[in-house]
């Protein structure tokens, strides 16, 4: 069971406090039936509801005398002072505590029990569930203590939860309900299957993939959505789109054969480039071309004033996605935590990046990263090393092929514009050089306002030629970008044979620019 090397260390006398990563009260549930099986004495608070003994079972309120009759402890300083002598006369007693908050004199009881060499000789044990032990406890408080993470659910607890109440119920689940369910922690995966229930009469999948969605959404660092678009839906980039296919959705399509050949699944791609090429709706797009879930780091929400929140929001966030895994993490604007920084940066900064690079790192990782950002040059050199992406590659200013590609998606794919005979995309593809993908697609939008401006149905070429005039755009400096882009690539691209690739189809540009500019 998953208490079990907590349990371990703690015969091992390695410390008298184990903390487990969790918040998920059917754990708590799971453990104390375990410690029932004993007799021994149990223990347990919970803030606001207080301290009890647990008994056959059964939570019993503990009171003291205050003088004025008795009164139930609810305070956490009172249990613990109540506890403190309770480990005086009594012997192997288990100690739990669900939901605290940090607490100066909860760090001091734990250190003071930690290296109480009488708290080992009468085999007491403290156990506190705790969510982020980082904002519990300060690092040399946590050093003493048995850190034990709990995973949210494992696939044969889901498909016995769901099969259980399918038999109740006297309904038949489909096998994929305990794959899409992954992630939830047992507690989340019965409420969203009893919704389901109470509203279909049915174990519906796409009912449990809703409600999936919410309560990833609900933790407000990460966002979940289901791509409706592959790769028909971005216009150009055909280089890209060809090295991404060979590279990654292959081996991700052929596991076993790729394995075979002794191919590691896929760990994540950079993307980097000036701001509206469309990497994040390239990022959407892969991740429908794989079938994988889409996973957003919403990176505002990342950062916290509070002491310890920003580490414990990142590690919560990376947990939580290896927990949907495999899936797709887009991190935009990577750069914000891919910076070791300078001397005298401060702690939180250090310690974030620290928690992102090791994760990245690590060879068990299952989640797909794809990462964005405008400047790969401030990236730490550690952060883009092998290993940590499989492919670092550009997304450069869209050519003309590109640009009447992207016209076809945002006038026929993305949003159905109703065009007059007159409109020459091809023209419009050769008057956007230096046009981002992002200004293609408001090109289209400002066409069609004109046309409804004018209470017409259909956009006309007139409607283009004016939307083109109100762009404010310096085309002398999109050169210069479109360069510097040129030789971050030669730094950063990771894959000759892309490199080569991007170099050669940049060549004809260049010399067509120079003439026009």
């Amino acid at each position: 069971m998953w208490w079990v090397e907590g349990l371990i260390s703690r015969r091992a006398q390695f410390s008298t406090v184990i903390l487990f990563k969790t918040l998920d009260p059917k754990r708590v549930e799971q453990f104390m039936q375990f410690l029932q099986q004993d007799g021994k004495p149990i223990f347990y608070f919970v803030p606001f509801r207080g301290l009890f003994r647990v008994e056959n079972g059964n939570f019993v309120p503990i009171s003291v005398d205050t003088g004025f009759g008795e009164q139930k402890i609810t305070d956490l300083e009172t249990a613990l002072r109540y506890m403190d002598n309770v480990f005086r006369s009594a012997e192997s007693v288990w100690f739990i505590l669900f939901g605290v908050q940090r607490n100066d004199t909860l760090t001091l009881a734990v250190r003071a029990w930690v290296f109480d060499t009488e708290i080992y000789k009468r085999k007491h044990t403290i156990v506190i569930f705790s969510e982020s032990p980082e904002t519990l406890f300060d690092e040399e408080t946590l050093r003493y203590l048995i850190v034990s993470k709990v995973p949210k659910s494992t696939k044969d607890e889901r498909e016995q939860v769901i099969t259980k109440i399918a038999q109740v119920l006297n309904l038949k689940p489909n096998g994929i309900l305990t794959e899409i369910t992954s992630g939830l922690n047992l507690h989340e995966l019965e409420s969203i299957l009893l919704k389901s229930i109470y509203k279909y009469k049915d174990l519906r999948a796409d009912a449990l993939q809703e409600y999936k969605q919410e309560l990833i959404n609900k933790s407000g660092i990460l966002s979940i959505e289901t791509p409706t678009r592959g790769f028909e839906s971005v216009g150009g980039y055909d280089s890209l789109k060809a090295f991404v296919q060979n590279n990654i959705i292959n081996v991700l399509k052929n596991p076993k054969k790729a394995e075979k050949l002794g191919i590691r699944p896929p760990r994540g791609v950079l993307l980097f480039g000036m701001g509206g090429t469309g990497k994040t709706w390239f990022a959407k797009a892969l991740s429908k071309e794989i079938g994988l879930p889409f996973l957003r780091l919403r990176t505002e929400q990342i950062v916290s004033k509070w002491y310890g929140e920003t580490e414990r929001s990142m590690a919560k966030a990376l947990e939580l996605a290896e927990e949907v895994a495999p899936c797709i993490l887009f991190v935009d604007e990577i750069d914000r935590f891919g910076q070791r920084g300078q001397v005298g940066e401060h702690e939180t900064s250090r310690r974030t990046f620290s928690i992102l690079l090791e994760w990245l790192g690590d060879e068990n990782r299952k989640t797909i990263v794809v990462g964005t950002t405008n400047r790969p040059q401030d990236l730490d050199e550690a952060f883009i090393r092998v290993g940590r992406f499989d492919y670092i590659v550009p997304m450069l200013l869209p050519d003309e092929k590109a640009r009447l590609q992207i016209l076809d998606v945002h006038t026929k794919i993305i949003r159905k514009v109703p065009l007059s005979k007159d409109v020459d995309l091809n023209s419009i593809a050769k008057r956007t050089e230096m046009f981002t993908g992002a200004e293609i697609e408001e090109l289209v939008l400002r066409s069609a306002r004109n046309a409804l401006k004018d209470n017409r149905e259909k956009v006309t070429m007139q409607d283009f030629e004016s939307a083109l005039k109100t762009f404010r755009i310096n085309f002398d400096q999109r050169r210069k970008q479109l360069e510097e882009y040129l030789r971050l690539a030669e730094r950063f691209c990771n894959d000759a044979e892309f490199l080569q690739t991007l170099k050669s189809e940049s060549v004809d540009r260049f010399e067509l620019l120079k003439q026009e500019l």
